[in-house]
């Protein structure tokens, strides 16, 4: 398989990808919501079980309403769209593994696109279940969060209780062939 012509602008792109939580209020056009579902529809999961289902939350009252599980996620209210990742509570193990693989994806996309996007987890088994009750979800499938879409304001984290910026050194995260070995 050859390298994209534009692999390296492809490459940064996706190094870049930020959570995004401040939006303008402008509404995600119809057609790149069906390109971001289209996009985590192709997502790989285990065994290709596709274990999600997705839903569109564009509702106000809606998005007001998972803002307020628990505080960190407050800024979901004022988000265009939010897409919450429903999986068919099968398989924990996995399920775990294919959801984080669609929401990098649709976190991914939606840069690509030219909108930003931010993840925010309903929080503990009891707010996990109030989440689900607000989306209506079946018994027995589980949500845990959703994924907040729009055109972003800023990526710098405006929370008072924001984490420390940037990435530990290579040197620091990787070894070769055994654990804590180097090059």
């Amino acid at each position: 398989m050859a390298a994209l012509a534009n692999a390296g602008a492809v490459i940064e792109t996706i190094r870049t990808v930020r959570q995004a939580r401040l939006y303008r209020p402008d509404p995600v056009p119809d057609e790149v919501v069906e390109q971001l579902l289209e996009l985590a529809r192709w997502t790989g999961s285990s065994r290709n079980t596709q274990p999600w289902r997705f839903v569109v939350i564009t509702d106000k009252e809606q998005l007001r309403k998972i803002s307020q599980l628990r505080p960190p996620i407050n800024w979901v209210a004022d988000a265009p769209l939010a897409i919450g990742i429903v999986l068919n509570g099968e398989n924990e193990a996995s399920e775990a593994h294919d959801e984080g693989r669609v929401t990098e994806r649709l976190l991914i996309g939606a840069r690509v696109l030219g909108l930003g996007g931010g993840i925010a987890w309903f929080g503990d088994e009891a707010q996990q279940a109030e989440g689900e009750r607000i989306l209506g979800i079946p018994e027995g499938m589980t949500a845990r969060g959703v994924v907040a879409i729009g055109y972003p304001t800023t990526t710098k984290d405006h929370r008072p209780t924001r984490a420390v910026p940037g990435r530990k050194p290579l040197a620091e995260i990787v070894s070769y062939d055994r654990y804590g070995q180097t090059k």
